[in-house]
């Protein structure tokens, strides 16, 4: 049996809000100015040193997969990524689906994209959409801290009836960006954010349907696995802190693993509850700073 080290770390947290992408027409973003210098490209093979190959339709039934290039500027500069206090680089990143002016459904809820040392010194950058299940590299998620689940292609998260109620052929805006502020910490006004956004057609069959549901698991799968694969636990699991809790045992953790990820082959060795002295809630805003109160 395969055996893996589970570390258990609990949060709190509410996610119930929709999101609007930047179009011609009238949004809650409607003062977005996409960056001159950033050009958005789309294809259906990962791109590798340029944006060879790239294409301005898909079926559903394709891979698909995303290309950054800045002129002039690498990632780090022309996000004003400086600003950001975690311990991960990332941009926010959406995907949305219109017919016409008109969005359907929501865009993806999980909008962090992780991004290395090395992402942020260039001036470019490859990324997933759509992506091959046994190909996903980009990793998503719904914290800026990247403490919670992972998941890949955010095309995948919205393929639902709402955003695709029929056969038909739809347009898919896709947006990289992040918030700005000042020098006093002030988020500015959402016309002077970077960002950058294109969009490309989207056929979209229903007989597809099962398959795209099936690939966003595995991607998902691998990019879970994948992404923070250490060679060592890090430092606090061998000072962790002491549980009281009588409930919380190797047996009760066991069966909740193996109730909420029924497709994975584990074992439990050892689990270890890190020190934590922040606050156990955590109240979800919009990019706005208002809590919403529904999709």
């Amino acid at each position: 049996m395969k055996r893996e080290l589970i570390t258990i770390v609990s949060t709190f947290f509410f996610a119930t809000y929709g999101c609007i992408l930047h179009t011609h027409a009238q949004t809650m973003y409607e003062n977005f100015k996409p960056m001159a210098t950033a050009k958005m490209y789309f294809g259906d093979k990962p791109f590798g040193e340029s944006h060879e190959g790239s294409k301005s339709g898909f079926e559903s039934s394709d891979f698909i997969y995303g290309r950054l290039e800045l002129e002039g500027s690498n990632l780090l500069d022309a996000f004003k990524m400086k600003s950001i206090k975690t311990n991960h680089y990332y941009l926010r990143y959406r995907v949305g689906s219109f017919k016409g002016d008109k969005q359907l459904g929501s865009c993806n809820n999980w909008k962090y994209l992780l991004l290395t040392e090395e992402d942020v010194k260039r001036g470019w950058l490859n990324f997933d959409v759509l992506p091959d299940p046994a190909l996903a590299q980009s990793a998503i998620c719904g914290t800026e801290e990247f403490t919670s689940a992972l998941a890949a292609g955010p095309l995948y998260h919205i393929i639902n009836q709402q955003a695709f109620p029929q056969n038909d052929t739809y347009t898919i805006y896709v947006q990289l960006y992040l918030p700005a502020y000042d020098a006093w910490g002030k988020m500015e006004d959402d016309e002077k954010w970077p960002v950058a956004e294109s969009s490309f057609e989207f056929k979209f069959n229903t007989e597809d349907i099962a398959t795209l549901t099936a690939n966003a698991e595995k991607a998902g799968d691998r990019v879970s696995k994948n992404t923070f694969k250490l060679s060592t636990m890090p430092d606090w699991f061998y000072n962790s802190t002491t549980v009281t809790d009588p409930k919380l045992t190797t047996a009760n953790i066991s069966a909740i693993l193996k109730r909420d990820l029924p497709k994975r082959s584990m074992e439990l060795i050892k689990f270890n509850v890190a020190k934590y002295t922040g606050s156990l809630w955590m109240i979800e805003k919009n990019d706005l700073g208002i809590i919403p109160v529904g999709t």
